[in-house]
Formats: structure tokens, C-alpha cells, sequence
């Protein structure tokens, strides 16, 4: 994968598992066994270096550290375990190094430790700054605790943040999200996430999930809200004052290559069209780099029609968009005329040639993506 531009690891641990969460992660943070993850993460790292031999270096500009709660993780930990990769690679100058962490997991003096190893951009996973959400939703940290971490980041230096919060949560209203995201401007954040809440059929809070014209309500306001605040809304659920967009996200969603370390996480191979998964097992993850081998759970080639729908779903939640050229089937361009004439689409006004989703269209994205592929 000599194109690799992005790197992701993967941390699976957390002080508790959040109920609503999908991601590979355990609620567990036991020193001895976030040890054995670290040994074992090293011993990933040094077999990619191994096998690509005397490969012209990785040119890196990207990294990103998620999970889980990659911040129970001590900073010494991480850089040892990166090292095989990270010392060899070639970083651009406007490197980029992402952390992901939860308010209760840092301090200033931590957070100190990992802008030393070289990363500058830090992802806060508040979701919500109301009590009783923050309850709902399991959360282990208080509105207050989540203020201080972001006080905390910004004393560390920290420039480049991102804050996460989640619409769409049963009992929520407009003003307290509305006070939320107000009360987290007053640090100067440059990126912000707003996810909708989604739960399967047997979640305990599925039938309590507000209406799909409340959600919609949500997510238009948040539009609304942060557009007036100077936030451009570039993708489906993500927002950034000029100039601070997402760079390693944005590798994904342009489809270039990405190298992941970690339980679960996925590799793409953009010059053979090739993704491969880790094991979704702490225990196998490490087991099988013990026995020296790579804990790839599968490999596949991207076929063309699998390469046609990912250029799809890719493209349209970008606000970009999509070249008007590709809407070259009688299907795909009667859909074109029925969306634009509903407002969901539209030509994009600086781009010519382009056709790109609506705020409104990001919202409905996962009805609108699929008539089109």
C-alpha cells in the first residue's frame, strides 16, 4: 500500500461501554490487560514495517486515534507501540494527529504528554451538555466535567478541536440542544459533529426515539444554528469553520488508501481496490500477533459494482458532491428531477457540473443515496 496517506488505530477500551454504542470496544480499563493491548499493538506495527520491506516510507498525512477511548491509553504507551510505523514514515508539513477522547479521561497534564508525542488535533465526545440526557445516555461524565476537559484542552495548547454531540435523543428539545452547543462556542472549537441517535428494533429506548419529523427538525436547526455561527456543513453530519475540515476523514470519504491497526479496524487499498478487518476480539487481536502473524479477519477485492455504489455513497455526502455526468441512466436522472424538485438536490453553486445534497438531503441521505445506486 506504498499510496497510504492515513493511518487509523484502533483503541477498544472504555471506562463503560455507552448502551447506544456500535463501535468494538469493552468497558474495561485494567492496566494489565490495556498493557498486554499496547505489546500486541507494537507487534502489528512492527510486522506492516516488516512486510513492506525496503518500500519507499509511508508519506503520512494523517493519523487518527479512536475507539473506544484511546486517552485511557498513556501517552508513552501509544508512541512506543506506533513507533515501527511513525519513526519510519514520511509526515507532510501540515501533518495531522487526531485523538479521540471522552471528558472524564483527560487532564491538562495528559493531554500535555500526548501534544509532546505530536498530536494536535483532539475530539471530544460530549454528546450532550443537559443532565438528564447526559443520564439517558449513560454517560459516565457531568456537564461540569465536560466544560473543564475542554478548558483543560485549550490550556494545553490545543488549537485544532472538534466536538461531538449527538440529536434526535428521547426527551431532547431544540433549546437544550440549542443551549448545548452555545455553551461549548464559548471555546473557540473549529469542528463540530452532530450525530443522529440510532438504535436497533430491541434497544431498551428504540420506541422512545422522537418521530422522523422531530429528527428532521434537529438536524435542520443544527444547519441553521452553526451556519450563522460560521460553520460550513461539508458532510452529512459534520461542520467546520473554514480551513479546519476534518483532513483524515476527508481522506476516507475521497477514497484514498488508509492503513488501521487495532481490533476491527479496516485497511483499504486504494491502487488494488482491496479492504481487509481485524479480528473484533481483544483476546484473538492478541493472540494471533503473538503467534507472529497479522489478525486479519478477511480480505476482499472491491468488484466494479462495489466500486460504483462506494463512489456513490462517498461522494453525495460531501458537500461537493457528485459530477452531473454520473446521473447517466434513465433511472438516475428521473430521480435527479424528482429530488431537485423537492429541494433535496441541488446544482452546486460554486462547483459547475456538480449536483450536491441539500441540508435537507443530508438529512434524508440514507433514502436518497440508495435510489440513485
Amino acid at each position: 500500500m506504498n499510496a497510504c496517506s492515513s493511518l487509523y488505530v484502533h483503541i477498544p477500551f472504555c471506562e463503560r461501554k455507552c448502551h447506544y454504542c456500535d463501535f468494538y470496544s469493552l468497558g474495561n480499563r485494567d492496566p494489565e490487560l490495556l498493557d498486554q493491548f499496547a505489546a500486541a499493538l507494537g507487534l502489528e506495527a512492527a510486522l506492516v514495517a516488516r512486510e513492506r520491506g525496503p518500500a519507499p516510507p509511508y508519506r503520512l498525512n494523517t493519523v487518527y486515534v479512536g475507539g473506544g477511548t484511546p486517552t485511557l491509553l498513556e501517552p508513552h504507551a501509544l508512541a512506543s507501540a506506533l513507533s515501527p510505523i511513525l519513526s519510519e514514515a514520511r509526515l507532510e508539513p501540515d501533518f495531522e494527529w487526531t485523538i479521540e477522547a471522552n471528558p472524564s479521561s483527560v487532564d491538562k497534564a495528559k493531554l500535555l504528554a500526548y501534544r509532546k508525542l505530536g498530536i494536535n488535533r483532539v475530539s471530544l465526545g460530549i454528546q450532550s451538555l443537559a443532565p438528564e440526557l447526559l443520564a439517558r445516555l449513560g454517560r459516565i461524565h457531568t456537564r461540569e466535567i465536560a466544560i473543564r476537559a475542554l478548558d483543560d484542552i485549550f490550556r494545553a495548547g490545543f488549537e485544532n478541536v472538534s466536538v461531538d454531540f449527538l440529536c434526535g435523543v428521547p426527551g431532547q428539545s431544540i433549546s437544550t440542544l440549542e443551549e448545548s452547543i452555545q455553551e461549548a462556542q464559548r471555546f473557540p472549537i473549529k469542528h463540530l459533529s452532530c450525530y443522529l441517535l440510532t438504535l436497533p428494533p430491541d434497544h431498551s429506548m428504540y420506541q422512545e426515539l422522537p418521530d422522523e419529523e422531530e429528527q428532521l427538525e434537529h438536524l435542520l436547526w443544527v444547519d441553521h444554528f452553526l451556519g450563522n455561527a460560521g460553520f460550513e456543513h461539508y458532510e452529512i453530519s459534520n461542520f467546520a469553520k473554514p480551513g479546519w475540515k476534518s483532513r483524515h476523514n476527508m481522506n476516507y470519504w475521497n477514497g484514498l488508501s488508509y492503513l488501521a491497526l487495532g481490533p476491527s479496524a479496516h485497511s483499504f487499498d486504494s491502487e488494488k481496490f482491496i479492504r481487509s478487518k481485524n479480528v473484533s476480539s481483544l483476546s484473538g487481536y492478541c493472540e494471533t500477533l503473538r503467534s507472529g502473524r497479522r489478525p486479519i479477519e478477511w480480505s476482499e477485492e472491491l468488484t466494479p459494482t462495489q466500486r460504483e455504489i462506494e463512489k456513490w455513497l462517498l461522494a453525495l455526502r460531501l458537500s461537493e458532491g457528485i459530477a452531473e455526468e454520473c446521473f447517466n441512466t434513465p433511472q438516475r436522472r428521473r430521480m435527479l428531477d424528482v429530488f431537485e424538485r423537492q429541494g433535496l438536490v441541488v446544482s452546486h453553486p460554486v462547483l459547475a457540473g456538480r449536483k450536491r445534497l441539500t441540508p435537507k438531503g443530508f438529512a434524508l441521505s440514507d433514502q436518497i443515496i440508495p435510489s440513485f445506486i
